[in-house]
């Protein structure tokens, strides 16, 4: 079912929403993936009563009137603990809701649980949460992807129907490409972040995933706009306007699999992208090879801008404000250091390190200038491809999802196989990851010009109604 579906059944009486959160919280206590950290059956069965009542008194219902809905754990809600999958957060209690929790509410939707992820939103597979790994649904021996792992699984479990997550350099489109389901990244600013935990804030957006692009566009419209509480998001309102795309003479630029930037792709994720670019043939679009002379720098420059901002805003977590406070210290210096050291993982230690070492005042911060000037570059490069083309059509990542229990020596792998996602995030546009078969598999990444959200969406809903009819 979708969300319009839903909604149908309960004015029709079919189903009341008390009935179909029951159903749900079901669904999540019996979850094998360990794909959630918290949620409140009294607190839902209340509001699903309150909305009962909505109903039967006439009053207008909201665009999300019923819908159980899983956000990712560095979202505030404030009748949930948030831990952002941290020791260093592991009772903590928010005191407010994010702007996108209030709009949702303001929609009467219901906030039905909150998931799993990777520590801090850093990671790219599900495996470096406190409380442990997400497993993938399709395959529970391998990864969900990260660093939304939890609010992946949520929805291709078909727990809830869609979900929230943040999305730093691909953390909603690699998970969703993972699991086969959507995953949609909207535009720099599109979205208020204000309540979400920052990871790298030039970089981080609030995602969703759903099943299909009607549900996703439903929930992205509910979210979307101004916010004074964020001095980042836009001004004005957005329209996610329902319009047929015709891909006719379109013409849209591709990354050949022989480019560089294609170098390791797995032979199935390779046979995907195939089939999807000669699916856009079918359907009149005219395709063109691109090459991308700076995106083959886009992980080192992730890696570089993301590692600073992170050190910056990891700062605030010292053991003293809020958050685990380590018994072993005789001054407040052993204080700082015992609680970061017991309370933060290894990746998250890591990409402090990166951040501190980039942001040194030894070198004058050269290599973070030097990052900062190279996506510049990057932006402009694409900035330039949508001068001439409508739409960029690439791989959302390049692997399928390895086995949990692989070994990975390299702690700069996580970077490698979503290059296409974080060109995205550095230039601050729209990506939209779409699967091209059922089970596991590769998927596309639609990427549209910033604040062509719209397109975006209209685009992936025609793809994905020819992939349908196949």
């Amino acid at each position: 079912m979708n969300i319009e579906a839903i909604i149908e059944k309960y004015k029709n009486n079919e189903m009341s929403v008390e009935e179909y959160t029951k159903t749900t919280l079901e669904k999540i206590k019996n979850d094998k993936t360990n794909a959630y950290l918290a949620f409140d059956e009294e607190d839902s069965i209340k509001r699903a009563k309150d909305l009962d009542n909505k109903l039967k008194s006439n009053e207008k219902l909201g665009a999300l009137f019923g819908i159980p809905i899983a956000i990712k754990d560095n979202i505030s809600y404030k009748n949930m603990n948030m831990t952002c999958a941290s020791k260093m957060l592991k009772d903590f209690r928010p005191m407010f809701d994010a702007n996108v929790v209030e709009d949702l509410l303001k929609e009467d939707a219901i906030i039905i649980a909150k998931t799993n992820m990777d520590e801090f939103a850093m990671g790219a597979r599900g495996k470096t949460s406190y409380f442990g790994p997400v497993k993938n649904p399709l395959d529970e021996s391998r990864v969900t992807g990260g660093s939304s792992s939890g609010s992946a699984a949520s929805v291709a479990k078909g727990d809830v129907v869609v979900s929230l997550g943040t999305d730093t350099g691909g953390s909603v489109r690699c998970p969703a490409s993972y699991c086969n389901i959507i995953g949609y990244k909207p535009s720099y600013s599109m979205v208020s972040r204000s309540g979400v935990v920052s990871m790298s804030n030039t970089l981080d957006q609030v995602a969703v995933f759903g099943n299909n692009i009607s549900d996703v566009r439903t929930v992205s419209q509910t979210i979307q706009g101004p916010d004074k509480k964020d001095m980042t998001v836009r001004l004005d309102n957005y329209n996610f306007e329902e319009k047929h795309y015709e891909f006719k003479d379109k013409k849209i630029a591709y990354i050949p699999t022989s480019d560089p930037l294609n170098h390791g792709i797995d032979e199935e994720v390779e046979a995907d992208y195939n089939k999807a670019l000669n699916i856009l043939k079918e359907l009149g679009a005219k395709l063109e090879p691109v090459k991308l002379e700076y995106s083959k720098f886009a992980n080192q420059v992730y890696n570089v801008v993301m590692s600073s901002e992170v050190s910056s805003n990891m700062s605030r977590f010292d053991g003293v404000r809020f958050g685990y406070q380590s018994d072993k210290h005789t001054t407040v210096e052993e204080l700082f250091i015992n609680s970061r050291s017991e309370g933060l993982g290894e990746e998250v230690q890591r990409r402090i390190a990166l951040g501190t070492m980039y942001l040194s005042a030894d070198d004058n911060q050269r290599v973070y200038k030097q990052g900062l000037k190279i996506r510049t570059l990057i932006k402009e490069e694409l900035e330039k491809v949508f001068e001439e083309y409508d739409l960029i059509i690439t791989p959302t990542v390049l692997n399928l999802p390895p086995q949990i229990n692989d070994d990975y020596q390299d702690p700069l792998s996580d970077f490698k196989s979503d290059g296409f996602n974080v060109i995205v995030n550095l230039a601050g546009m729209c990506g939209l990851s779409l699967p091209v078969r059922k089970g596991l598999s590769g998927s596309i990444q639609l990427i549209a010009n910033t604040n062509e959200d719209s397109k975006l969406l209209n685009a992936g809903e025609e793809f994905l109604r020819r992939i349908n009819e196949n």
